[in-house]
């Protein structure tokens, strides 16, 4: 069931880096999960969460914020128009646990606009979002609106860190999957007047002055800003992690990365040091997006050159297709002895049926 937790809890969660492990008493059963959005109307979900219960699956990994908004009544952030006078996490929440499955909150940290309808925070303070070199502000899709916030705004870092709290505290969720820890993979960011003038107060250069292609700067100063810049971002998503955990300390915590980001860390704008995340042991797994997982020995290739090690703790992230079903990557997850999975049903409602009827659900 739901707990409705009071709110009598300490002020604003710092957002300095711990040295708090979050890895201590994580679970070791593998995630068998589905990322879905939750329908607009609360009514249909005792039947989607009835459906989703029939295949071989055991978690729902509900999308809960998102372009700045929330699914729930929130007194952080406001709440999408579809869902208000409704409490889409609660039901599915406690539809799932009646059905003995669980629920993982999915959250973007840094991407708060991904459509042409900006939340009140961006509309209020737009200030607060990153550009690149030339000034603009962009998203994640070429020719889409969009944009990301600065991680190094105190703002954003405390308004994050509430919500992660009244996540956990208003909720019984049993995880959290971090998702957008990162920046755009169109263009640079972090040129906003607040990053350059951190930057300039720390290192004596301003950041427009470092050519990340290195033909005018030398390769110690590209290399400080790159560092500099993944350190922001590592600071927001690890805050958020440990927010979640200290009101929620059963809970794990996921979070989607770049696998690609270390083959050319100067050139990927991302700036996700994930390798860092997983070495730190405050993240329970990774779950890298755009991977395919049709053999063994190809995934352990992809694995391998992504995180540097032979056996990463990740959560495969499944994308179906015709070419190359759910069933077989899900077998071929569970020889490899990963984290899990989640298949990625979130885009349409027909790649949801899809998946589900492939799993034998209906």
């Amino acid at each position: 069931m739901m707990r409705i937790r009071g709110y009598m809890w300490a002020a604003v969660v710092a957002v300095a880096v711990s040295a708090v492990s979050l890895a201590a008493a994580q679970p070791v059963t593998p995630v068998r999960g589905i990322w879905i959005s939750p329908p607009s109307s609360t009514a249909a979900i005792p039947s989607v969460v009835r459906i989703i219960s029939g295949a071989p699956l055991d978690t729902i990994v509900l999308p809960v914020f998102y372009d700045g908004r929330v699914i729930y009544p929130s007194r952080i952030f406001p709440q999408h128009e579809p869902y208000m006078g409704s409490d889409p996490a609660a039901v599915t929440i406690n539809e799932a646990h009646a059905r003995q499955m669980k629920v993982f909150a999915a959250v973007d940290l840094l991407y708060w606009q991904s459509s042409d309808n900006p939340s009140p925070a961006i509309a209020n303070h737009p200030q607060w979002l990153e550009r690149t070199a030339e000034g603009r502000v962009i998203g994640d899709e070429a020719g889409a609106p969009g944009g990301f916030v600065m991680p190094c705004e105190p703002r954003v870092k405390s308004l994050l860190a509430d919500l992660m709290s009244e996540l956990a505290k208003r909720y019984d969720f049993d995880g959290v999957v971090l998702d957008y820890g990162r920046w755009s993979r169109l263009d640079f960011l972090g040129y906003a007047d607040a990053d350059r003038k951190l930057y300039l107060e720390a290192q004596q250069i301003d950041p427009l002055d470092i050519d990340l292609l290195g033909y005018a700067t030398p390769d110690n100063l590209i290399s400080t800003l790159i560092r500099w810049q993944e350190q922001q971002i590592t600071a927001v998503v690890q805050a958020a992690g440990q927010a979640f955990k200290r009101a929620e300390p059963k809970a794990i915590v996921l979070a989607v990365v770049e696998p690609g980001y270390y083959a050319n860390r100067t050139t990927n704008p991302v700036r996700q040091d994930w390798r860092g995340w997983l070495s730190q042991e405050w993240l329970y797994a990774a779950v890298p997006r755009g991977l395919a997982y049709p053999d063994q020995e190809s995934v352990r290739a992809q694995l391998r050159a992504a995180s540097g090690a032979d056996r990463p703790p990740v959560v495969a992230l499944i994308r179906r297709s015709e070419a190359l079903p759910a069933t077989p990557q899900m077998a071929v997850v569970g020889d490899l002895g990963l984290r899990g999975f989640i298949l990625w049903g979130r885009d349409s409602l027909d790649q949801r049926r899809a998946i589900l009827r492939e799993l034998g659900a209906f």
